[in-house]
């Protein structure tokens, strides 16, 4: 993705501290910024410079990948025994390969129709308790941008807004490669899908199965409106593939390394620690073949108008104005491109062990965890592909460690079948009873990188601008909070659900669960101590430099320890020195966290 850019290489930006409480109080932050007027006036020889994307090849590139790829989980062998149409409810499977939702469809009928409902309970509504937006997509941090003395109010779009749309049209692409199309409708899928269900005959509606409650809660809604559409006795479906009278809904399970059917243990049984669980899937179960559908999916129901891929506006973002644009110009930051095209063109395994626990630049991890969210991968796909590097090139720690993350995303998922919205609540799983505050300063701070501590600061802006943040960082930034400042977790968890691109409710929540200590992690004291692990994983100060531009000029080792070169420190470490006293940092209750022991499945 081009980027147009001004010769000038910085700005000063005028930030409201809390955008979604708007106040007359601004602070002043510095971001690298470079910018070019895209109007009538623009300059046409302005240079062009490339914003890093992940991943970062070319569109011929990716598709011939996609393509080869493809050909390796196509079967010429399958065969379809059904009739009429079925219907194919896109939701988090956004994806052709390995999509057991789509396979099953295919198999069951004469025709599919594929379809994804925009829902506005989740692009438009708010988090449960504290009302962030639960999505992002209608966050718009309002910024006042001095040009030349010309003030400019900058609205910056959601980034999951973007990346979904930009799965959809690849969605939509490959799809039509295959002889389907993607039907997009704007509304609540239980209002939407009965009806196409009543006008095109169709016999059953496919879609995967989920495991939160308001995901759940949808699916209830869309079968008991599926219930109430009527077709008459002569429609020739067979009562195998539903009722003689009414369509009905088919929830197939997926997402999952493991398929919950092959567990050696009920839901109700799932081991609480997770390397018991671990230890016991790798040693009873199997991992199930990725399904192989037919390079053609056709034909596809007539249908006049399929619907566009929807836009900024109507996923609620607010576009940015014609006139003078504005991009972050983020060299070492990540711009992820959405669909399973782009997912496809990652390649890390051979070095993941090794950089995982890395903060800076597009490569030092997989980042596979924006299209696993979004369904662009599964995870089948990649225990496969793992297992093809392994015996094509090399097995090593990396490839282990890229199945290790996996079955971490599948353990949250798992425990959320077996606790429930427990994990949602404040006392966790275990019901810990536990006082934590609210204070609305202190959280200010913490999301918006003002605590005076560089390591978290320079994470939160990261999340704020890129949608994303290393796994290391996670920890670091939710131990901060809940230790060192003592806030309710679930504001933290909130936060994250608004700006992450690889949301999804069980990692997430799984995750501030066990660092809050009221999930399921053994050790329920679990602290990241930072002058550990920013002389662990940011010696050089570089990490923070970058996100913090005005420690640049500090020498490498007071990057991460400024003491009052930068701001004041909002409140003090539970433990470990400030400034960076190695002895301190390591007493005997603060953790500094292993990889091993600390990483838990954000495949980031």
């Amino acid at each position: 993705m081009a980027i147009f850019c001004h010769p000038f290489s910085s700005l000063t930006l005028k930030k409201l501290i809390n955008p979604l409480k708007p106040t007359s109080t601004f602070t002043y932050i510095n971001l690298h910024i470079r910018f070019q007027a895209m109007n009538s006036r623009s300059n046409s020889s302005s240079s062009k410079v490339m914003c890093q994307m992940v991943p970062g090849l070319d569109t011929n590139e990716k598709e011939y990948i996609l393509d080869q790829t493809l050909e390796r989980y196509t079967s010429k062998m399958v065969k379809r025994n059904g009739k009429g149409t079925a219907i194919v409810w896109f939701r988090n499977d956004l994806r052709v390969l390995d999509n057991e939702v789509l396979f099953k469809a295919w198999v069951d009928s004469e025709s599919v129709l594929p379809v994804y409902c925009v829902d506005p309970r989740v692009f438009q509504a708010s988090t449960r308790y504290f009302g962030f937006p639960k999505t992002g997509e209608d966050y718009h941090e309002k910024v006042l941008i001095t040009v030349l003395s010309v003030p400019f109010l900058l609205l910056w779009p959601g980034l999951r807004g973007q990346f979904i749309i930009e799965c959809l049209v690849d969605l939509k692409k490959n799809l039509m490669k295959r002889g389907l199309n993607l039907l997009i409708r704007h509304g609540k899928p239980e209002e939407i899908i009965p009806t196409l269900a009543k006008d095109f005959a169709s016999h059953a509606v496919y879609a995967q199965k989920e495991t939160c409650s308001e995901e759940v809660n949808v699916e209830k809604l869309v079968s008991k409106a599926l219930r109430r559409v009527q077709f008459p006795h002569s429609t020739g479906r067979s009562t195998s593939q539903g009722s003689a009278n009414s369509p009905t809904l088919q929830l197939v399970w997926g997402g999952t390394l493991y398929h919950l059917d092959d567990l050696p243990f009920s839901t109700n049984s799932i081991p609480d620690v997770y390397t018991q669980f671990r230890k016991s899937v790798e040693a009873k179960c199997s991992i199930r073949s990725c399904a192989k559908i037919s390079m053609s999916l056709g034909p596809a129901p007539c249908i006049e108008d399929w619907g566009c891929v929807l836009s900024i506006e109507q996923l609620g973002l607010q576009p940015q104005e014609a006139g003078l644009m504005f991009h972050i110009y983020v060299s070492k930051g990540l711009r992820f491109l959405g669909g399973e095209t782009a997912a496809l063109s990652r390649d890390f395994l051979k070095i993941y062990k090794e950089t995982r626990n890395g903060m800076l630049g597009p490569d030092y991890s997989t980042k596979f965890s924006p299209w696993l969210a979004s369904g662009s991968l599964s995870p089948r796909f990649i225990y496969e592909e793992v297992k093809r590097y392994e015996k094509e090139r090399l097995a090593n720690d990396s490839t282990y460690w890229v199945l290790f993350e996996l079955i971490w995303r599948d353990y949250f998922r798992f425990i959320s079948v077996k606790y429930g919205n427990s994990i949602f609540h404040l006392g966790g799983p275990r019901n810990v009873e536990r006082r934590w505050n609210q204070d609305q300063r202190l959280f200010d701070s913490w999301r918006n990188g003002c605590t005076g501590y560089p390591l978290i600061d320079a994470n939160m802006k990261e999340l704020s601008a890129t949608g994303f943040m290393s796994n290391r960082g996670r920890q670091i930034v939710c131990s901060f909070l809940v230790r060192d400042m003592g806030i309710d977790w679930r504001m933290g968890a909130e936060w994250f659900e608004t700006f992450l691109l690889d949301y999804d409710p069980c990692s997430n929540y799984g995750n501030w669960t066990y660092g809050a200590g009221v999930g399921n992690d053994p050790r329920e004291d679990r602290y990241f101590s930072i002058p550990k692990q920013a002389q662990t994983y940011d010696p050089e100060g570089e990490y923070v430099a970058y996100w913090l531009p005005q420690l640049q000029k500090l020498p490498r080792e007071k990057r991460n320890f400024p003491g009052k070169l930068y701001m004041e420190q909002i409140v003090p470490l539970k433990f470990g020195n400030p400034n960076g006293d190695r002895a301190s940092a390591a007493r005997k209750n603060s953790y500094g966290g292993r990889g091993r022991k600390t990483t838990k499945g954000y495949m980031s």
